[in-house]
């Protein structure tokens, strides 16, 4: 079964459907696709993707993935280096089959009904809050409440709740393993004291690799991830068969 992501010209039909349907369905294979709202096509009701994916496509091959470190003088009471290796001191739970990661000094430094928060002001925290609050806000039962704590309050936090209460989407309390992708490593592309901005890369039942762009943005007290327009919380996203260039950094 593949990830099919909902088209924009099917919300309406969407609304219409008084059924429950999950945000992220169970996962065999990886193709070029949004991390937003995800729905599982019921019997007799095909999700057309083809265009959108095209659409993907062509955003993808104009932007290619060549990152461009930036830094600001940051205080130097923490550790303000930007690691380009797996970052010391992490531990890994599985939250919902999926294993995310925990650090003494990073954070979160509490989870409360799953939402996570106290990270640390550093782009190891960054790091740790964005892989933490965007697996939490796709793939909780409490997905909503987590959007609303932990994603920036802009046009696309609205529009994220407004396709999942127009879909009535909802996620699963007992995933099965093997439900979700699962983190395999990090590349951060630019970092100052306010924003963060990270690629992300999971890993695929065939063995390839799905690149995603996020960003996260200090509000002066804690991160929080910031999410697209569109409500999607990557610009575009890419398969790659190689993870070259990347940090190798996962829980399983």
């Amino acid at each position: 079964m593949r990830l099919h992501p909902i088209p924009r010209d099917g919300i309406a039909d969407e609304a219409k459907n008084a059924r429950p349907r999950y945000l992220v369905p169970v996962v065999a294979t990886c193709f070029l696709a949004t991390l937003a709202v995800w729905v599982a096509a019921s019997p007799g009701q095909p999700v057309h993707a083809g265009s959108h994916r095209q659409a993907l496509s062509s955003r993808v091959a104009a932007s290619p993935i060549v990152p461009s470190l930036s830094t600001t003088a940051l205080p130097a009471a923490l550790d303000q280096s930007v690691p380009d290796s797996p970052p010391r001191g992490v531990t890994w739970q599985i939250i919902d089959t999926v294993a995310l990661p925990f650090s003494d000094s990073a954070g979160p430094a509490r989870v409360t009904d799953g939402i996570p928060s106290g990270f640390a002001h550093t782009p190891t925290g960054a790091l740790v809050a964005m892989v933490q609050i965007d697996f939490r806000h796709l793939i909780e039962p409490n997905f909503v409440a987590v959007t609303t704590a932990d994603v920036a309050n802009t046009p696309g936090r609205a529009t994220f709740i407004h396709l999942v209460e127009a879909g009535g989407l909802t996620n699963p309390a007992n995933p099965e393993p093997g439900t979700y992708l699962q983190l395999a490593g990090f590349q951060f592309v630019s970092y100052t004291n306010t924003t963060a901005v990270i690629q992300l890369l999971t890993a695929c039942l065939d063995g390839s690799y799905q690149i995603s762009t996020l960003s996260v943005a200090w509000d002066g007290t804690d991160w929080q991830l910031v999410l697209q327009a569109d409500g999607t919380d990557s610009p575009n996203q890419q398969i790659v068969s190689s993870p070259v260039g990347f940090a190798l950094w996962g829980g399983v």
